[in-house]
């Protein structure tokens, strides 16, 4: 027979003691196991591995499976963080347990939030990402919902017309935010800030190819563009290959308007207000150069000290 730990961990690392009682395996087994901790007991009649996702544990030892934006980014997802650890458990349930502790009953302080939602699936510790995403459509507002399905369809977790059927199962409300979805963000801030130009009535072109640039996030206007940058623009590395993008930006006769995380989530107001303003200069500057075209000058050699002018 396999050893407990690799059946565990084949049957998607989360296993009830009466499967495993069909398998052929025995008390003996499991006590052998516990004792050499190479399984654990989740909660009473559920084993585990110390490999297990760690919200996995913690959905499980609830009584349910990871749904909504925990269950999404379980699967890697960039979504926006819930606060509060999102588990499914079936409308009977009972006995639900916190999740740190399988010996102490579940109470609303415990940092999670029950959906009485779950159908039963495939796997033992999370739903689907259809279903994590009807849960989302369901409990979310506008921003957070569609960073959260322009997510999936960008990883290709979905495909459109699965997508479709997502929101058809979704309430009539939320139908019309299936036009809003895009599979061109590449981060739940690149969906708040297309969602919220467009709220201001600022048109943008997404994803554009710059010749000796590469791609940026946003055209706002010839010239003008606004970048994202998210966590991973705080590397060193990083960080310089952005400078040296500005700096071809500003060669082609643009600039780029670079929106920082803590700025969109925390001052909005502000951002919208500069990005206006460069809208503003930018159509001033097209409509000038329409009328003066821009000619660089000749470039004068420098005559050398001492030299004397030629006869």
């Amino acid at each position: 027979m396999l050893p407990l730990e690799r059946v565990i961990r084949r049957n998607g690392f989360f296993v009830r003691r009466r499967d495993l009682i069909a398998m052929g395996y025995t008390d003996a087994h499991l006590r052998h196991s516990l004792r050499l901790r190479r399984i654990f007991r989740v909660r009473h009649g559920w084993y585990s591995i110390p490999a297990a996702p760690e919200a996995g544990i913690r959905a499980v030892r609830v009584g349910g499976r990871l749904t909504a934006l925990s269950a999404l980014e379980s699967y890697g997802l960039p979504v926006p963080r819930s606060s509060a650890l999102q588990v499914a458990v079936r409308p009977t349930s009972s006995r639900l347990r916190s999740p740190d502790d399988r010996r102490v009953r579940l109470t609303r302080f415990a940092g999670v939030t029950v959906f009485w939602t779950d159908r039963g699936g495939l796997s033992p510790w999370r739903l689907s990402v259809a279903d994590a995403l009807v849960a989302v459509l369901a409990t979310e507002g506008r921003d957070v919902a569609v960073a959260a399905c322009s997510a999936a369809l960008h990883a290709g977790a979905l495909k459109d017309w699965e997508l479709d059927l997502v929101f058809d199962r979704a309430p009539a409300r939320v139908r019309r935010w299936r036009t809003l979805v895009s599979a061109q963000d590449e981060s739940h801030g690149e969906t708040y800030v297309r969602l919220w130009f467009g709220d201001a009535g600022i048109a943008c072109e997404q994803q554009v190819l710059v010749p000796g640039v590469g791609r940026l996030d946003f055209r706002l206007r010839h010239g003008l563009f606004a970048e994202i940058d998210g966590g991973q623009h705080a590397d060193e590395a990083q960080r310089r290959k952005d400078h040296d993008r500005d700096l071809a930006v500003a060669a082609l006769g643009g600039r780029t308007i670079r929106i920082l995380y803590h700025q969109l989530l925390g001052d909005w107001p502000a951002v919208l207000a500069a990005v206006v303003r460069a809208i503003a200069d930018a159509d001033a500057l097209a409509a000038r150069r329409r009328r003066h075209p821009y000619r660089p000058r000749p470039t004068r050699k420098r005559r050398r000290s001492g030299a004397k002018p030629a006869p």
